[in-house]
């Protein structure tokens, strides 16, 4: 018959001294065991009741707790279940002159890591400390791949917010499955904004004070669609795409008016003003135009199954961008789609004016549409 293959521990208590917390209320037994420990090279910390281990353990923070089940003030038992509450990881042995099966998985159940009976030998405690102490080892290297995951999963969430909507981010991490091609057919308000004449502006400055002053410029004007409840699409070059009224919107609070066209103009006169006053601190500032049209459009993931992109497809935004052209250095122009779904209530305490400037043929379009300029002369913040 083979013999059995002798046991192997990750820890060697030789190499590893532990800080050893002995729990007994008898003498002889606290002696033998502080012997057997203190030849292996480990610290001893040593209480005869169970007020006294409390006290001991949440001073000393041990790595292995020898504790007796009958002891006085507070039984074994509840001094495993008042250690469990505060640590999960450190070690655990019961001991007990009792042979009780009853009592032995009583205390398993309540976290102990083995049952010891007494008396014991010297090579079966030793032996003990080694397979629990492997536990604890493999419990602390779990712990600790646990909170790399949790701040590896924290960055990653940081990480997909500066490149995509928060909400959005948000719900492709909580999904169980990948994300698929496809989109759906919806009313949707679309914002595209341009600064005015940015390559003439660029030309003669060094490209790193360019993406800087864009970057500035930007950190103005980008905020506003998150603040109103849109999708910031995407940033090309000098300019943006935004969404209102994505299936990713973020959910609308009190301060947010209810309907996307409303709160996308809302969004650009924010800019405006933004902008604005931005421009009077600098030397050389620049102005932006913005497009607002709302229509049907297919939102969704458009792309490759290697390479999607959340965004809007249709001539809702071909519209859109058309408007953002034509308009004239700080203009806001917006579609008589847009118009008339407008909550015209919204921007009379900002003495805002809206009307029809031109009835204007965009280029890709087969009909002459009205287009409408917005203009306020109170700052909305």
């Amino acid at each position: 018959m083979e013999s059995p293959k002798p046991y192997i521990s990750i820890l060697d208590t030789r190499t590893a001294p532990l800080k050893v917390l002995l729990v007994d209320d008898e003498p002889s037994t606290l002696q033998l065991v502080r012997k057997i420990l203190q030849a292996d090279g480990h610290e001893i910390y040593e209480a005869a009741d169970g007020e006294e281990a409390i006290k001991t353990f949440e001073r000393v923070r041990p790595d292995l707790t020898l504790l007796d089940v009958v002891i006085p003030k507070m039984d074994g038992l509840a001094v495993l279940q008042k250690i469990r509450k505060q640590d999960n990881i450190c070690g655990v042995i019961m001991v007990s002159a009792l042979s009780s099966e009853q009592l032995a998985v009583k205390s398993m159940l309540a976290g102990a890591d083995d049952y010891v009976s007494k008396p014991f030998k010297l090579r079966t405690i030793r032996l003990n400390i080694r397979r629990v102490m492997d536990k604890v080892q493999l419990r602390r290297h779990n712990n600790i791949l646990q909170q790399e995951l949790i701040e590896k999963n924290a960055q990653l969430h940081d990480i997909l917010n500066l490149y995509m909507s928060p909400t959005l981010a948000k719900k492709l991490l909580a999904s169980p499955t990948m994300p698929k091609l496809g989109g759906e057919r919806q009313q949707a308000t679309i914002l595209f904004m341009d600064f005015c004449n940015f390559s003439a502006f660029s030309h003669n400055l060094e490209p790193d004070i360019v993406v800087r002053i864009l970057n500035e410029y930007l950190a103005l004007v980008t905020t506003t669609i998150m603040e109103n409840g849109g999708y910031l699409d995407k940033i090309m070059g000098d300019g943006f795409m935004a969404i209102f009224n994505a299936e990713e919107e973020a959910e609308q609070t009190s301060s947010i008016p209810s309907d996307h066209p409303t709160r996308a103009v809302y969004s650009a006169i924010q800019m405006h003003n933004r902008v604005a006053r931005w421009n009077e601190k600098q030397e050389s500032p620049l102005n932006m135009r913005v497009g607002i049209h709302t229509g049907e459009a297919v939102v969704g993931n458009i792309g490759t199954s290697e390479m999607m992109n959340y965004t809007a497809i249709g001539d809702a935004v071909n519209l859109a961008k058309r408007l953002e052209e034509v308009g004239e250095p700080g203009q806001i122009l917006i579609s008589e789609n847009t118009y008339k779904l407008l909550d015209l209530d919204e921007f009379a305490v900002a003495s805002t004016t809206i009307e029809c400037v031109r009835s204007q043929l965009l280029k890709g379009q087969e009909t002459a549409i009205n287009i409408y300029s917005v203009t306020t002369s109170n700052q909305i913040p």
